[in-house]
Parts: structure tokens; C-alpha cells; sequence
């Protein structure tokens, strides 16, 4: 019978993940995810084919655009209100153990952090976001850019590894 549950399951979510990137479908994503555990704000929107995995937190008005990819397994992924992650962004809250070269890589503990990323951040198209980040409020990330370590409020980075590029707040 468990079998058949989990089947059941996994078509639905294949055909939610092709539904188009519309309103009423987005919302309906978002509502399956919330069902399987994760912190979903009714007012946030979900894209068509984004996969997530794991303790995940989304905030009021964020939206994940599609073909993203959230993995934050126990650790989890707490992202803000207002927040907005282009296409093909990839966030996991996790990195594969390589210390013991006795034992193959696949086989061992994974090491996990948190990924937390404040209001009004800006993730552009085909970034990729690693363990322990921090994402200060009001924040840019360029497109193409991997983010290793925190970035501060209202800073505009991007290369890789991602690097101060400017800075919101105008000088006086």
C-alpha cells in the first residue's frame, strides 16, 4: 500500500512540476510543498519544475522561478519575505564529506548549515548558493555567481566565488 501511496504521490508532483509558469500554479506548488512539511507562505509563488527537498521556510511575496533546485535536508533553507530567485538557481544546505580518504566520498556523513537569506534580496538567474550562508537584507546576487560566504546588507556581489561589486546604498 505504501508503495502505491508514494507512487500516487510522485506522479502528482510530476504533473505539477510541468503545469505552466501561471498564477493558479504556481500557488498550487507551493500549496503540494507546505502538505509535505515545508514553511510555505500562501502568498509566495513556486515555478514550474523548481525541486525542493528538506526543511524549507519561505517567506510572504518571495517567489522561486523555475528550474531551481532547494535541498536543505535537516539543516534547511529559511528565505525572507519579498525575496525573488531567478531561473535556475540552485541552493543546498549541505556539502559531502571528503576528510576520511579511507572512505569513499559518497559514503560518507554529509556536513550540513543553514542557508538564511534576509527581506528584499535579489537572487539572479543561474546562482548557486552554498552551506552556512548568510544573505543580509536588501542584497544583490549577479547572475552566474556562487556565493560561499555571507554577504551584508544591501551589497551587490557577484563572480565566482561571489565578491563585493557595489553597493545599494547611495553615498552622501
Amino acid at each position: 500500500m505504501r508503495k502505491i501511496i508514494y507512487l500516487l504521490d510522485q506522479l502528482y508532483l510530476s504533473f505539477l512540476l510541468v503545469l505552466p509558469n501561471i498564477y493558479t500554479f504556481n500557488r498550487l506548488r507551493g500549496r503540494y510543498y507546505k502538505y509535505k512539511g515545508c514553511d510555505i507562505h500562501p502568498q509566495s509563488s513556486i515555478g514550474a519544475n523548481v525541486r525542493i527537498q528538506g526543511r524549507i521556510k519561505l517567506g510572504r511575496g518571495s517567489s522561486l522561478a523555475q528550474n531551481c533546485s532547494l535541498s536543505g535536508f535537516d539543516a534547511g533553507i529559511f528565505i525572507g519575505d519579498n525575496v525573488m530567485i531567478a531561473p535556475n538557481c540552485v541552493l543546498v544546505a549541505f556539502n559531502h564529506g571528503y576528510d576520511d580518504l579511507t572512505i569513499p566520498m559518497s559514503m560518507q556523513k554529509n556536513e550540513e548549515s543553514p542557508i538564511n537569506i534576509a527581506d528584499d534580496v535579489w537572487i539572479s538567474a543561474n546562482c548557486t548558493i552554498t552551506k552556512g550562508v548568510n544573505i543580509g537584507k536588501g542584497a544583490i546576487i549577479a547572475a552566474n555567481s556562487c556565493v560561499v560566504k555571507d554577504v551584508s546588507e544591501y551589497s551587490i556581489v557577484g563572480g565566482v566565488p561571489a565578491k563585493i561589486i557595489g553597493n545599494r546604498i547611495k553615498k552622501q
